[in-house]
């Protein structure tokens, strides 16, 4: 009972820790420049799984070409051209739009395993799809509760969904050499791989910005965004994930929107509107439905005597 508890609670706090992202990317958007910010990120996200490096060490010699391919894909894409279209889109966009753009990840994932990894793609998947996709509409066309207008709020939420796609793709790469790498060892690969591409522009950046500019309250932002979300979120969702069903799994990641939502209102300063709940039960919806598309699955590879792949729930 304990044990499950426990793996619970790491599945919650690693879904919330993924769900502050977002807002978080807003205050770092303002007080740092474009590429000095996700290599600082980075730099300390890498630094603080190092260890995790070190453990697994005499691993890295047994992953091939191939992986290592995916594991660069997962680096410039899942963080790099993610952290570049986060921080871009936030610019234009609220704590509350980007909070609800990003919770489409779920559904996505479900969506981009049936097309590109060979995963059948059942009704309950396009369900999910469609549900987040409204959830997130009914949040972007209630235009009085938005702050951005017009094509800036459309296009602040088309390069959120950017960042949505590229977390899809670090996902669907996690999948494909999960079975070779073990998965917790990817956090400080993908990592160290994304501070190094970042390095070169970030760095000059980084010769004309006044460090003293920023607040104690953007530092925070900068170093919370690089270790709560990417390191520890990902390394408690590994954690919970070795315990618990994926489709049990799923179900927590309810918790990401609404930790997006809570830090969108409460550090930022975002005003509530009574549709925001209406947008939040569809993406909960699409959610549900996903959690449901696992459990089918589950019960399926059970009869058939098969094992069901847990990456399926890991979101990025």
């Amino acid at each position: 009972m304990m044990k499950s508890l426990l793996s619970f609670s790491f599945l919650l706090l690693g879904m919330a820790f993924f769900g502050t992202g977002t807002p978080t990317a807003k205050v770092v958007t303002a007080a740092f420049p474009l590429f000095l910010a996700p290599f600082l990120r980075l730099l300390a996200a890498a630094v603080l799984t190092t260890p995790i490096l070190i453990w697994y060490r005499h691993e890295l010699r047994d992953i091939n070409r191939e992986n290592w391919f995916y594991i660069l894909g997962i680096g410039a894409i899942g963080l790099v051209m993610f952290s570049l279209f986060l921080l871009t889109g936030m610019q234009m966009v609220n704590g509350v739009v980007g909070a609800m753009v990003m919770s489409l990840s779920p559904a996505m994932v479900a969506l981009g395993a049936a097309l590109f990894l060979g995963d059948r793609l059942g009704w309950r998947k396009i369900v999910a799809v469609i549900l987040s996709v409204v959830g997130v509409l009914i949040i972007n066309v209630s235009g009085n509760s938005m702050q951005a207008q017009g094509w800036e709020l459309w296009l602040g939420s088309l390069l959120v969904f950017g960042a949505v796609c590229s977390a899809t793709a670090y996902s669907l790469f996690a999948k494909k050499v999960s079975a070779h790498v073990r998965p917790i060892l990817l956090v400080p690969l993908a990592g160290w791989i994304a501070a190094i591409l970042f390095a070169v522009p970030g760095g000059y950046q980084a010769l004309s910005f006044d460090f003293a500019v920023p607040g104690w309250n953007d530092w925070a932002a900068l170093l919370w965004w690089g270790v709560g979300p990417f390191g520890i979120g990902t390394m408690l969702w590994f954690l919970g994930l070795k315990a618990v069903k994926a489709s049990i799994a799923s179900g927590f990641m309810g918790a990401m929107p609404a930790s997006g939502l809570l830090v969108s209102y409460i550090w930022l300063g975002d005003a509530f509107y009574w549709i925001h709940l209406v947008g939040f039960a569809f993406v909960l919806g699409g959610i549900g439905m996903v959690s449901w598309t696992h459990y089918r699955s589950e019960k399926i590879a059970k009869r058939q005597g098969k094992e069901y792949d847990t990456c399926h729930a890991t979101p990025c």
